[in-house]
C-alpha cells in the first residue's frame, strides 16, 4: 500500500505511538492493516445508530494520574502502543456534544493482549 496519501499516519508524543481515523472503507482497511501494532483499541459512535465520530480528543493518564498521551483522534478509530499498566481513557468531543459529554474508563494494559474500548454517545 503507497504511502502517499495515506491518510492513517502513525504518529509518536512523548515516546507514545498512535494512529487514528476509520473514516471511509479504505482508512478502515488501513487500520485494519496496523491494528496489530497496537494494544490500546479505541472506537467512537453514537448510541443505536452506530453513526460515528472524529474529531475527539484524547487524554490517557498513567496509574498517578500523569498525562501520558494527548491527541485528537481523526477518525471514529484510535489507537495506541502503551508499555504495560493500568490506565484511565478520557474522550472529549468536539462541536455540539463538548465539555459535559466527557467520558472515562480504566483499562488495563498486560503487555500480551490488546484492550478494546468503545465509547458511545446519545443522539
Amino acid at each position: 500500500m503507497p504511502t502517499d496519501g495515506q491518510s492513517s499516519q502513525i504518529k509518536t508524543d512523548g515516546g507514545i505511538r498512535y494512529v487514528s481515523g476509520g473514516v471511509g472503507e479504505s482508512e478502515r482497511s488501513e487500520l485494519n492493516a496496523l491494528s496489530s501494532q497496537f494494544n490500546l483499541h479505541l472506537m467512537f459512535a453514537t448510541q443505536g445508530s452506530g453513526e460515528s465520530f472524529s474529531a475527539m480528543r484524547v487524554n490517557i493518564l498513567d496509574g498517578r494520574h500523569g498525562s501520558v498521551l494527548t491527541a485528537v483522534s481523526q477518525g471514529p478509530w484510535f489507537y495506541a502502543q502503551l508499555p504495560p499498566g493500568d490506565y484511565s481513557v478520557e474522550v472529549i468531543p468536539s462541536g455540539e456534544r463538548g465539555e459535559d459529554q466527557i467520558q472515562r474508563k480504566a483499562v488495563h494494559l498486560d503487555g500480551a493482549n490488546p484492550s478494546k474500548l468503545d465509547f458511545y454517545w446519545k443522539r
